[in-house]
């Protein structure tokens, strides 16, 4: 199959938002026997409305700081007042303000929300309790009462008071709107939590999360902190990230900022080896003999006799800082060959795991990404002095190799600003339970329930869909645009990684491209610059393309001529001359496409003189018409893809068309901030923040892949 190559930078959405007045839950006793009375069908409505807006359980009211510092706490009532929730509507009521409560007292509150939409109820002593209010209209029977007519407060107030009633303490945050959530950056290995305050902060879905907050590299977002104070309005209001390293010290001495941090969680540094490596641990000096260069050998630790592999990170990453620190405490590393330098994180992981297949290969990385985010079952933790790595070895210390993670603002953050809150927020008993129950280590052992929409899961369920592939087919990928390094990584249809080539770059072809197991393709071997064959089977280089132009490299365009004088049935056809039929080249197609215009139309047909669509020109002059880019999928499917021209002057409006054989089959819609980077007979590809999506023509979602800038720590 033809595969195109449509090359764009993917674009980031950074929206600002704000964090609302805090507050955490705290606790209550547990309820004793009134469950067995409680109405039934209110139970059943509440489950609904759980299930159905995706919001926090236990948010707080979305009032600002400053009022909240000159009332009093919202008030809950008792049985003799009007109402027991008198601002459910407006207000979503703390554990801590619930606490007082009685069983029955929350049985009733919970209900009370109902009444005061008029539902009916089953139970007698409900309806009782309620035709004594003055304010009570009972006039909706409970199997016809619509629970969507309840606002997102009053679902969040329900789900509060069920935990209350269950005696649970559920870890709650604040609600914000997503348009006042201050801009977070941070590491690579502290995105889902920076996700994870999104979606409870806001009761954005996971998607949403993912594209409106995204990380950059370690140094590059401590520094975004510090220049987020010069008014441009870019930088970030909050870094949660490892440590920062020279190059932020130098950045704060030359700009004067002042920031402030805390440490709110713990990782590790932990080293990695092939489990067909006989070693499994190592000691401190060990380690900092075989970084240094004076052990080179795995005998010299108990091993075979083989060279290690030692691969390292570049300066100014997080893993980096946490080496030097930690590690070699300022001794000097061994300058290590070029291709031991890995600029990505995944990619260290990646060839640490397969290496030459020999299971000499050694590296290191953060815990929590080793562990949650890129797992490699071919890899083993190396423990360290006999200690391996754990949530509890790191918590207690007795791992070696343990450092803390950060929250951090600008000094001159206002205290009443919704970044301040939120930075505040982290250390309390809820954002340390949120920490915990997403597997990283917080600095309090705290535990309480996470919100709903975060799942048993922690908000890490696995993506289980897949790309509609044929069988036997694979999904081949630009490692540099992966990675940041050449090389060729191979998926299968669920983008499960099967294996990373080194020194490779596809020629002539996409950044994704479906191809079989059994393929043989042209790549550029960036090691020698020749051009090879590589075997998608056999995950190497096989030989040198034999020379087809006399220059050395393969030709580049398919021994088809391209002009309209070969498909002269094309002039008959439309009555048109030469002068009105025009060859296109799009982003480095290898494949031009023939455009025929004729009256108010334009006929694009492939370099075979196959039929690819009609854009209808209705009038417009030149200048008055978008940007058209036509590129053939294969011999069935091709697409037009539409630019305004507005971009010119602001951004673009990108439309795409997807026609199977001539006729309009799909029209997508670039809206989903981010950019539409490849389409292809059974999928199309979306990028949003620091991910990569692949969805079916139905615009289900069939696979998900974290990306680019994504592993950069």
């Amino acid at each position: 199959m033809r595969n195109r190559y449509v090359r764009r930078v993917a674009g980031l959405c950074a929206a600002a938002f704000v964090l609302l007045s805090a507050g955490c839950g705290m606790g209550r006793d547990r309820i004793g026997q009134e469950a067995a009375v409680q109405d039934q069908s209110a139970d059943q409505d509440q489950s609904g409305n759980q299930e159905d807006t995706g919001a926090s359980a236990g948010e707080k009211e979305p009032g600002d700081r400053e009022v909240r510092e000159t009332e009093p706490a919202f008030q809950v009532g008792t049985l003799g007042d009007d109402y027991l929730l008198p601002h459910a509507g407006e207000h979503v009521y703390t554990q801590e303000e619930l606490s007082g409560m009685t069983a029955e007292e929350l049985r009733l509150a919970r209900n009370e929300i109902y009444a005061r939409h008029g539902r009916r109820f089953k139970s007698d002593d409900l309806n009782r309790y309620f035709s004594g209010k003055s304010w009570y209209q009972g006039t909706t029977d409970p199997d016809s009462f619509d629970s969507g007519i309840l606002n997102q407060n009053e679902r969040d107030n329900l789900r509060m008071l069920q935990k209350a009633e269950e005696g649970k303490t559920v870890c709650v945050i604040p609600k914000i709107g997503m348009e006042e959530f201050p801009r977070i950056d941070g590491s690579t290995a502290t995105l889902p939590l920076s996700q994870a305050i999104y979606r409870m902060a806001t009761g954005a879905t996971e998607q949403e999360a993912e594209a409106a907050v995204t990380h950059g590299k370690t140094t590059a977002a401590w520094i975004s902190l510090i220049r987020g104070g010069d008014g441009q309005g870019w930088g970030a209001d909050l870094v949660i990230a490892y440590e920062p390293g020279d190059r932020v010290d130098q950045e704060l001495k030359e700009t004067g900022v002042k920031i402030i941090k805390k440490p709110i969680g713990r990782d590790a540094l932990v080293f990695l080896a092939n489990k067909s490596n006989p070693v499994r641990s190592l000691t401190r000096e060990q380690m900092v003999d075989i970084y240094s260069g004076t052990i080179k050998n795995w005998k010299d630790v108990g091993g075979r006799d083989k060279a290690i592999q030692a691969f390292q990170r570049p300066e100014d990453s997080g893993s980096q800082n946490m080496m030097d620190k930690l590690v070699m405490k300022g001794k000097k590393m061994a300058d290590a060959p070029r291709d031991y330098v890995v600029s990505e994180m995944g990619e260290l992981l990646e060839e640490v795991s397969s290496y030459d297949d020999t299971g000499d290969a050694l590296g290191y990385s953060v815990y929590y990404y080793a562990r949650n985010m890129y797992q490699k079952p071919e890899l083993t933790f190396m423990g360290i002095d006999g200690v391996m790595p754990s949530s509890e070895t790191i918590r207690d210390g007795s791992y070696p190799y343990v450092n803390d993670f950060y929250a951090a603002i600008r000094a001159d953050e206002p205290k009443d600003s919704k970044a301040y809150q939120l930075f505040e927020w982290l250390t309390g008993d809820d954002g340390q339970s949120l920490i915990n129950g997403l597997g990283y280590v917080g600095i309090k052992d705290a535990s309480k329930e996470l919100p709903q929409e975060l799942g048993e899961s922690g908000g890490k369920a696995e993506f289980d869909a897949s790309i509609p592939l044929p069988e036997g087919n694979v999904i081949l990928a630009s490692g540099s645009y992966l990675y940041g390094e050449n090389g060729i990584a191979v998926f299968d249809s669920r983008m499960r990684l099967l294996q990373f080539m080194s020194h490779a770059q596809m020629w002539d072809s996409d950044q994704f491209m479906e191809c079989s197991r059994d393929a043989v393709i042209s790549v550029l071997d960036s090691r020698t610059g020749e051009h090879s064959d590589y075997s998608v089977r056999e995950n190497r280089l096989i030989g040198r393309t034999r020379d087809q132009n006399g220059d050395g490299e393969p030709s580049v365009y398919d021994l088809v001529t391209t002009f309209p004088e070969d498909h002269p049935q094309l002039l008959k056809q439309y009555g048109v001359t030469r002068a009105q039929v025009r060859t296109c080249y799009y982003w480095d197609s290898a494949d031009p496409v023939i455009c025929i215009t004729e009256g108010n139309a334009e006929h694009y047909y492939d370099a075979y003189g196959r039929f690819l669509l009609d854009f209808d020109m209705e009038g417009r002059t030149e200048e008055e018409l978008p940007y058209r880019y036509v590129v053939p999928v294969d011999e069935h499917t091709a697409y037009i893809r539409l630019d305004s021209r507005q971009g010119e002057s602001g951004p673009m409006e990108p439309e795409y068309r997807i026609y199977r054989d001539g006729i309009l089959f799909k029209e997508l819609a670039d809206d989903q901030n981010g950019d539409i980077y490849d389409i292809r007979p059974d999928f199309y590809t979306r990028s949003s923040g620091n991910y990569l999506y692949f969805y079916n023509y139905q615009d289900e979602p069939c696979a998900k892949f974290l990306y680019g800038y994504y592993g950069n720590d």
